[in-house]
């Protein structure tokens, strides 16, 4: 049987990431822009019912955003998993990349619903926030798209640390090391650097890897962080 390889059309994680970032924030602005020429098209007398012109799409849109999240996913994971495998495991033995896929599945999913919810927020406080509901609608849809970018770098960062903790169990490694990266990072992550725990094992802020999204926003977002990983014994 032939060794499984690298797929040649995987790019460097910041490349990934980068085009990642930039299809989220593309695909949120097309979103704002919908939202903003309905609302305009709408509104008579005072607000429109946002719930008919975005909370009634909603399944229909998450299910799209949810499409972009894990095929990107998919990408980062599978860069994350080949950083393990390239060192420990050249031929991939006892791992495929098919096993990550409910993971990321699941994972696209939550992160699509909770910032499909973001938006819906912007919306409504739009009406209940003093000022004009049109310039409160569009600051906060601005911040909205703005936010894509976090939540591209924060979810990637959290699909690469997956991935190669996935590829890790495979090969049979037994300790996992937290790796400071970024140019301005937390203080708690500056005193996780170096730090090993049991591969099944959470680091000392709560997490099993750099971007999990079991974890705080406050852990979580912006992360550049990664995984090294080692074998008790050698």
């Amino acid at each position: 049987m032939k060794a499984q390889e690298r797929p040649e059309d995987l790019g460097t994680f910041e490349a990934e990431r980068d085009a990642y970032t930039d299809a989220l924030t593309a695909w949120a602005q097309r979103q704002a822009d919908a939202l903003l020429s309905a609302a305009d098209a709408k509104a008579e007398d005072g607000p429109p019912d946002f719930y008919g012109l975005w909370a009634a799409s909603s399944p229909e849109r998450q299910a799209q955003l949810a499409a972009l999240m894990q095929g990107y996913g998919f990408r980062l994971a599978q860069i994350g998993a080949w950083d393990v495998l390239g060192v420990w495991n050249p031929d991939a033995d006892g791992w495929d990349p098919v096993v990550m896929e409910a993971w990321l599945v699941k994972a696209a999913a939550s992160h699509a619903a909770e910032y499909e919810q973001a938006a819906y927020t912007a919306a409504t406080s739009a009406v209940t926030d003093e000022g004009d509901w049109r310039g409160n609608l569009r600051t906060g849809l601005e911040h909205w798209v703005t936010a894509a970018a976090v939540r591209a770098v924060t979810s990637a960062t959290e699909a690469r640390s997956f991935g190669s903790h996935d590829a890790a169990g495979a090969s049979g490694l037994t300790h996992k090391v937290w790796r400071l990266a970024g140019k301005n990072p937390r203080a708690s992550h500056v005193r996780l650097n170096g730090d090993a725990v049991e591969l099944g094992g959470v680091f000392a802020n709560g997490l099993r890897w750099p971007g999990d999204a079991n974890g705080d926003a406050d852990e979580t977002a912006n992360c550049h962080c990664g995984l090294d990983y080692t074998r008790e014994g050698g």
